[in-house]
């Protein structure tokens, strides 16, 4: 009787355990699970406590992709801070495109340490900080033409290919935060100052304050809205300068009311405007909302006022 040769069943079976090993083995290996860092977590929080949000900054990121709707919406994937696996694909690319190195730390957080210094560039001297990093949409560059193919239905049912264009952009994520602080809102700025000066008439301090207003105009950044003579009263407007990067502008109405040997001033509805250093965009009057700000915009009233007041009883 002739033995079976059993080789090739062996080799098979062989195979086919291994197969199931390695099967079982890369079924339970776990996969690396890259979390944001613990210190970086406070950042993608809301404003709590006594935290309020006095302004935002925003950043561009530098990874595209090819999107065709300029306003392409931001989806649940792509919320700041998620966990991820190692060699997983990243919220701003395709599938394909996205195989990430090995590394420990999360890609989010550069982007947040890029915010955090947004924040510290623009109020370098305030005690400040980050909270509510989220995406904020994206930003498309580089439109172009593309081909594609389209199906029209014949009035006969059936369907012909007709070759149509659209355009294509290069999408990248736009990041954006709060600027929190913890300080309490200021006080509104205001100032009144009354002086007198025996002996002189109303003509005569009229006239003096008017000169002072012509010679300072430009320098002080002072307008006059309306005047009368009759009623001995001048009022306008004053800009105070409040920071050196001029990202805000903060103006004061002022009433100059004169009399005989006696002149008031008045300063109120002090607000702020948010602007960019080129003054090209303008934001709507708001209340001024750090402490610094209304601290350097009373210091800017109290000088107008002691200027034009020693001005006058120097005549």
């Amino acid at each position: 009787m002739k033995k079976k040769d059993c080789r090739g069943h062996s080799v098979a079976v062989g195979t086919f355990v291994a197969f199931i090993v390695l099967g079982l083995a890369c079924a339970t290996t776990p996969t690396a699970q890259i979390e944001l860092g613990e210190n970086y977590r406070k950042y993608l929080q809301p404003p709590s406590g006594n935290e309020r949000a006095i302004d935002s900054v925003g950043l561009r990121g530098t990874t595209s992709f090819e999107c065709r709707d300029s306003s392409h919406k931001v989806t649940p994937l792509q919320q700041l801070g998620a966990t991820y696996q190692l060699g997983g694909q990243l919220t701003t690319k395709s599938k394909a495109e996205e195989a990430t190195a090995p590394s420990e730390r999360h890609r989010h957080e550069s982007v947040l340490e890029q915010l955090l210094n947004q924040v510290k560039k623009q109020y370098p001297n305030e005690t400040v900080d980050m909270r509510s990093a989220r995406t904020g949409g994206h930003v498309p560059t580089n439109p172009r033409a593309e081909e594609y193919q389209d199906l029209v239905k014949n009035s006969d049912g059936s369907y012909n290919s007709v070759t149509r264009l659209r355009t294509v952009w290069d999408c990248f994520p736009y990041y954006v935060a709060s600027v929190i602080t913890t300080e309490p809102m200021p006080q509104p700025v205001t100032h009144s100052e009354n002086f007198t000066k025996p002996g002189v008439t109303r003509n005569d301090i009229y006239r003096w304050t008017r000169n002072w207003i012509d010679d300072n105009t430009q320098r002080r950044r002072i307008s006059v809205e309306s005047e009368s003579f009759d009623r001995g009263r001048i009022q306008g407007k004053v800009t105070c300068a409040t920071r050196t990067d001029q990202t805000y502008i903060v103006t004061s109405n002022y009433t100059i009311d004169v009399y005989d040997a006696k002149v008031e001033m008045r300063f109120t509805d002090t607000l702020l405007q948010r602007t960019d250093p080129a003054q090209q965009r303008v934001g709507n009057p708001e209340p001024i909302f750090l402490q610094s700000i209304a601290d350097a915009a009373k210091t800017e009233l109290v000088d107008f006022s002691t200027t034009l007041r020693s001005y006058i009883q120097s005549r």
